[in-house]
């Protein structure tokens, strides 16, 4: 795999195409800071021809182009491009944002994989994209799989709004949570408040 097209994005939304740019811990150098799980968005070119669409819709970072098919990579899968170091955290989830552009059950599994950029390096178009035999641990897709996960490794309740934070996840979740999870027994909906406006952090039980 190589990178074939780069997009920083500011502020407003406005598409910043280089040829280059620093990835960090903190993300991307030249964009508005993010979650650690969403600092990279990579997208094969073979999605944006097969739906005929360009990377600005899906505002994507990294085009990549060749090699295997990024999305059957699995979660945690750690890539380098160049010095940097990424771990390839889950599926960027189709939206509303893109459904003027594109079929969202089409593109499900073809939109993109977040990464979290764990060492810091320039990247530059046409740099090679390697898969390492590294592993980090993985982070489940399905929402309702991911609070599962994240309830399971903290202590006590936690509010809906710093839920959905911690996962990355836009606040319009707090609202559908109680649905996301109706249908599994295997979580405790009392562990999630609704009313709360505590500000205080979980205990984690493990990193």
């Amino acid at each position: 795999m190589n990178i074939s097209e780069l997009y920083s994005y500011s502020s407003d939304g406005i598409a910043l195409p280089s040829t280059s740019f620093v990835l960090s811990p903190d993300g991307i150098e030249t964009q508005r800071h993010c979650h650690p799980w969403r600092q990279v968005l990579f997208v094969p070119r073979a999605s944006l021809d097969e739906f005929s669409i360009s990377a600005r819709v899906l505002r994507a970072n990294v085009v990549i182009r060749g090699g295997s098919n990024i999305h059957s990579l699995p979660s945690g899968t750690v890539i380098t491009i160049g010095t940097a170091k990424v771990r390839l955290t889950y599926h960027c989830e189709p939206c509303k944002k893109i459904k003027d552009f594109v079929s969202t059950t089409a593109i499900l599994h073809k939109r993109g994989y977040f990464g979290q950029i764990i060492t810091a390096g320039a990247i530059t178009l046409g740099d090679r994209i390697d898969v390492t035999a590294e592993r980090l641990e993985a982070i489940p897709y399905p929402i309702a799989d991911r609070v599962r996960w994240y309830l399971d490794q903290i202590t006590g309740p936690i509010s809906a709004k710093q839920l959905v934070s911690e996962l990355g996840l836009s606040n319009s979740y707090c609202r559908t949570l109680p649905n996301i999870i109706r249908n599994r027994p295997d979580i405790d909906p009392n562990r999630i408040t609704y009313l709360s406006t505590k500000k205080s952090r979980p205990n984690k039980r493990r990193g």
